[in-house]
């Protein structure tokens, strides 16, 4: 009976498998297809293609009613008792997957994931340096020092953001080393820089304002002090002087 309606109004079952497994069942209309239709109690044709050939098939079935229409009649009138016809997937005459560029993308990726592991690396370190480098002066020199290794390893990621973040990592080495002048200039660049970016990162303006305010407290502090320094040795002078 399920054979005789399907020839009566025109259907045709189509299944894509390769006897182990099937990728799709469909249920072809004139005028559509639906998907995932199963018709188990009816005769099936087999056409043993390759799987690219069937992509386009199914594609062009989709696509064009007339096509659809003339691969209907053409299997029933073929064999009457056809109800269906599987699609049986057999290798393609040539490799569709390019190994050289794909031997060239793997060692790009392990490559990028290995400078971002070593970035992360630094990172930790740089940090545990820049919080000593508020009472130890090598310690700054250190974390500057890694913050340009840093940079480096930036740059090659090609990751402005990031490169942005290792510069400004840098001006706080400077700040600890009190080299004001230099980190001023660093500070006021990057945030001109991230203001007119088209793609901004919100981050960048509120790190250079976080470390612009380390700058200016820094800088009272080490002026305050040079003043205080100058009061001292104007006071030994002067007693050296009176005494003496």
């Amino acid at each position: 009976m399920l054979t005789k309606e399907i020839l009566n109004k025109n259907k045709i079952c189509v299944k894509i498998s390769d006897k182990t497994y099937t990728y799709g069942e469909y249920l072809l209309k004139k005028h559509g297809i639906e998907k995932n239709i199963v018709e188990n109690n009816i005769n099936y044709k087999e056409y043993c293609l390759d799987g690219v050939f069937v992509h386009y098939l199914i594609k062009e079935l989709f696509l064009s009613d007339f096509y659809r229409v003339n691969f209907i009649l053409y299997n029933l009138k073929c064999d009457k008792f056809v109800g269906g016809v599987i699609f049986l997937l057999i290798p393609t005459k040539y490799d569709l997957i390019d190994y050289n560029w794909n031997f060239r993308v793997s060692r790009m990726v392990r490559e990028q994931c290995e400078l971002e592991h070593a970035l992360s690396w630094l990172s930790t370190l740089g940090g545990a340096f820049s919080a000593l480098g508020d009472y130890y002066s090598n310690c700054a020199d250190i974390a500057g020092r890694i913050s340009s290794h840093q940079l480096k390893l930036a740059f090659k990621l090609g990751d402005p953001n990031i490169a942005a973040r290792c510069n400004l990592y840098y001006s706080l080495s400077l700040i600890q080393q009190r080299k004001f002048r230099e980190a001023k200039k660093i500070v006021f660049n990057i945030y001109e820089m991230a203001k007119n970016r088209v793609f901004q990162d919100y981050r960048l303006p509120k790190m250079c304002k976080g470390i612009w305010s380390k700058l200016q407290h820094e800088y009272s502090l080490h002026v305050n002090s040079q003043y205080r320094e100058k009061i001292i040795n104007k006071a030994v002078k002067y007693y050296k002087f009176v005494l003496f």
